[in-house]
């Protein structure tokens, strides 16, 4: 496989990533229950900021909508066959990951996994397959098992910043967030300029109480992608947390710019207008959020 395909796809797997997220964690710092790597609030999955790692929220990384074909071992680099064209010389194992797919996009998760299966089991050592069935087997609730195949994936590829990602969230919906961190700080090392990461990093620490370590990592994911509302709703749960009432301000009423109907972020305003001695505009934001909630 030529440097250019190899780079190509590399690259195109991971833009699908989130906006992955940290499992969710309680109040408590335990793992909760699953939603995807990335953040989102308890219960609700993210409409724009998939991958992230919100307050009380799961990271659970979906499975891309589009992965590309595998390249049969030894082809030619050269310009892309005409679509019409591609059918034609794709592999039975090609299709066969393509069936996959399709199966994974019906909703079809166990024949998904029944199919990357019989590809493991004539190839052992492809990464992408098996990556693709950690992430079904969690989602079919097999976490122990999808936990053991992303550790064999990271065997082979350990600086894998996308895979390290999915390994912390699955760690963190076990309790093990000592090793999630590990995951996280690791794949930084690496990617440092992802969002998602230090996004899930300050998440992740927020879950544990630790508001002040959390800020850095918050505010670098902000920094780097300022579009996330969840982002800024950690960064503002956080200085909230410190005291930091107006940095918190801010934050919380970029996140509801971002996504108005962010019922969490308003509760936060209500409550720093409140240690702000402003009850008026408290109670506006406390109304909004429990309409929002449908409490």
């Amino acid at each position: 496989m030529s440097r250019r395909r190899h780079h190509r796809r590399r690259h195109r797997r991971d833009s699908y990533l989130p906006r992955p997220a940290i499992a969710g964690l309680d109040e408590s710092g335990n793992g909760a229950s699953r939603l995807p790597f990335e953040l989102v609030e308890s219960g609700v999955r993210p409409e724009a900021d998939a991958g992230e790692v919100a307050a009380g929220v799961d990271i659970d990384p979906e499975l891309p909508d589009e992965l590309e074909p595998i390249e049969p071992e030894g082809a030619e680099s050269g310009p892309d066959p005409a679509p019409r064209e591609v059918e034609h010389t794709l592999s039975a194992d090609d299709r066969l990951f393509r069936a996959g797919r399709e199966a994974a996009r019906r909703g079809d998760a166990a024949g998904a996994a029944t199919i990357y299966q019989e590809l493991l089991a004539a190839d052992p050592g492809h990464v992408a397959v098996r990556e693709q069935l950690a992430l079904l087997l969690d989602r079919l609730g097999d976490h122990d098992t999808a936990l053991a195949e992303l550790d064999l994936c990271l065997t082979r590829e350990p600086d894998d910043a996308r895979m390290r990602l999915h390994r912390a969230t699955m760690r963190a919906a076990q309790g093990r967030l000592a090793d999630a961190e590990a995951d996280l700080r690791h794949a930084l090392r690496t990617e440092p300029a992802r969002a998602d990461l230090h996004l899930a990093l300050g998440a992740l620490l927020s879950r544990k109480g630790l508001w002040r370590e959390a800020i850095p990592s918050l505010r670098r994911a902000v920094e780097l992608d300022a579009s996330r509302a969840t982002a800024w709703e950690h960064l503002g749960e956080a200085c909230n947390h410190v005291d930091d009432l107006e940095g918190a301000l801010q934050s919380f009423q970029r996140s509801t710019e971002l996504r108005p109907n962010n019922a969490k972020a308003l509760r936060g305003l209500g409550i720093v207008y409140d240690r702000m001695n402003r009850p008026a505009d408290a109670a506006q934001m406390y109304r909004r959020s429990r309409e929002l909630a449908g409490t």
